[in-house]
């Protein structure tokens, strides 16, 4: 599935979950669904927030901003002593050392990158952005299984699973899900208005 495809989904379930509850709860399920839903594709070069965070778009430089990356959150460990730069850092070296598909769109992957966000969220009574990454999390591994690629949702075992009935990434079932969830997404934000 494409990026944007991937953060209608994510809005659209946290539009969902969040109707009903406080402004700030709505918005924070809403922007950590949206976020948690473009995470797992972090180990793709021209993944959508690749592209923001790397000059140059090849699986080369990747791996060195990630690797990188990891290093600077281990001497942050080692200075600070706190354990959610370790995790941040081994995160990190795993994004920067794995393949697409592979890692980040793995059980392992879900559980570690969960795990993290909740050990910065969970203490301070973050719960919405913790539901909201989580749930935009799912829904991007459950997108990529649709996939005729699948995904290696057993890593570090090297086999893909998809579903037996995919969807071809950009192809003109995905795009028709996409103008669904945008639409569904728009109805739901002019029912908040009108409450």
């Amino acid at each position: 599935m494409t990026g944007k495809t991937h953060v209608a989904m994510g809005m659209a379930a946290g539009l969902t979950i969040g109707f009903g509850e406080p402004f700030k709860n709505q918005l924070a399920l809403v922007l950590a669904s949206a976020i948690g839903s473009l995470i797992p594709d972090l180990d793709h070069p021209k993944g959508r927030l690749n592209q923001k965070l790397l000059f140059i778009n090849n699986n080369f430089y990747r791996a060195i901003f990630y690797l990188s990356l990891a290093g600077i959150f281990m001497y942050i460990h080692i200075v600070k002593k706190n354990d959610i730069f370790l995790f941040l850092g081994m995160i990190s070296s795993l994004i920067g050392i794995s393949s697409h598909r592979s890692f980040t769109h793995s059980i392992i992957g879900f559980l570690t990158a969960t795990s993290i966000v909740g050990l910065g969220t969970l203490d301070y009574q973050l719960y919405s952005i913790h539901s909201g990454f989580l749930i935009g999390y799912v829904l991007h591994l459950v997108a990529d299984f649709f996939t005729a690629k699948g995904i290696k949702l057993f890593y570090p075992i090297n086999t893909n699973v998809s579903f037996p009935i995919t969807i071809k990434t950009n192809g003109r079932a995905e795009k028709i899900i996409f103008r669904l969830l945008s639409i569904y997404s728009i109805c739901l934000l002019l029912r908040y208005i009108n409450i």
